[in-house]
């Protein structure tokens, strides 16, 4: 009995030795939550913030700086500045700077899906500024995690389709598609997302808006929650009013038509929709008038989409993995050639909207 009591005190003490020790070697490393790339004269500047947690849910953000040939150096030269060493594994967002975005960012996307302790499902992001700068205004916030839980509440409930790491790794290497990441921009001296940085190889090549962003969103997946303004007018009215359409839930469907030259193909999307704020004129309780609200936000998708499709030839980009979809239709397809005739992409759209909720008119 006096052997078993002896035992099981060894295994508390030691369980209470292996806590403490853990608890030290958690309070030894400086962990990075958010870091940013900027393109220097000779290389790379980093910079990477770090939350000191001060109090129980209070946290002061220390930004670091440094400056190195390449992306591949930034971490040993960040750690000659700290009194503890700094790992990745908190690591929640990565954001670009313009400059850095244009010239090309595959060494940071390899350097970070490479890194066994980086998450796939780390957020990346493009600035209209150096990311240096644009983490400095976010400072007040006081939130090592404040973009990229900006990212996630808009893709969850608002305009921005579904981006992380893994997302970008694989549309990078996927042939026949372009991917795309969130772009930020500062206004009043607060951080906003203003659209997605649309990408051709790794090199940031054009941005698009809010209301294309849900395009794009309905393109690729459900737009549930997604939102845009919808003009209209009336048989006796000759300016447009607007009314605010929310998506509920969408499916795309894409057939392809011809796959040799001009290549050819038809994208249907079904919308169930929900208005909310329309025109005094409007009644919700007629049939007519809703489905003239349903006419118009089909009109209105499948003009939009059509423009958006002629952007991205235009800059010869393909978020939507057109290049992918004609790929896996023939035996024959060529990247190169795809690339030469984008341009010339024959494409038709038919949007099929029902709205099953109401709200109040405007």
């Amino acid at each position: 009995m006096e052997l078993r009591s002896r035992t099981f005190l060894i295994i508390v003490l030691s369980m209470l030795l292996t806590a403490c020790g853990d608890t030290n070697i958690v309070n030894s490393i400086k962990f990075v939550q958010t870091i940013g790339y900027d393109a220097a004269q000779n290389g790379v500047t980093s910079s990477a913030v770090i939350a000191n947690y001060e109090e129980q849910g209070k946290s002061k953000l220390e930004f670091y700086v440094t400056e190195s040939k390449s992306v591949y150096d930034s971490m040993p030269k960040l750690n000659m500045k700290l009194d503890f060493p700094i790992e990745y594994g908190q690591l929640r967002m990565a954001l670009f700077g313009d400059s850095f975005a244009r010239n090309g960012i595959t060494t940071a996307i390899e350097s970070l899906i490479r890194d066994p302790k980086i998450s796939s499902r780390v957020h990346l992001g493009v600035a209209d500024r150096a990311a240096l700068e644009l983490l400095n205004i976010g400072e007040n916030r006081r939130d090592p995690y404040f973009l990229s839980d900006m990212i996630e509440q808009n893709m969850k409930y608002g305009n921005l389709p579904m981006m992380n790491l893994h997302l970008t790794f694989f549309n990078y290497y996927g042939t026949g598609r372009d991917f795309f990441l969130p772009h930020f921009t500062v206004e009043r001296d607060e951080i906003k997302l203003d659209g997605i940085a649309l990408f051709k190889g790794d090199k940031f090549k054009t941005k698009i808006g809010i209301r294309d962003s849900f395009l794009l969103k309905m393109l690729l997946e459900d737009s549930k929650n997604g939102s845009i303004m919808v003009p209209m007018t009336s048989a006796d009215q000759t300016r447009a009013e607007y009314f605010l359409m929310n998506s509920i839930h969408s499916k795309p469907n894409y057939k392809v038509i011809r796959t040799g030259y001009p290549a050819s193909v038809a994208i249907h999307v079904k919308l169930n929709a929900q208005v909310k704020d329309v025109p005094q004129w409007i009644d919700l309780t007629s049939e007519d008038q809703i489905a003239l609200l349903e006419k118009s936000i089909e009109v209105y998708c499948e003009s939009e989409i059509q423009k958006f499709i002629s952007l991205c030839k235009r800059n010869n980009v393909d978020p939507l993995g057109l290049g992918d979809l004609f790929r896996s239709k023939s035996k024959e397809w060529n990247s190169q050639e795809f690339e030469e005739h984008y341009n010339a992409l024959a494409t038709t759209v038919h949007v099929n909207a029902r709205i099953i909720r109401t709200g109040a008119g405007g």
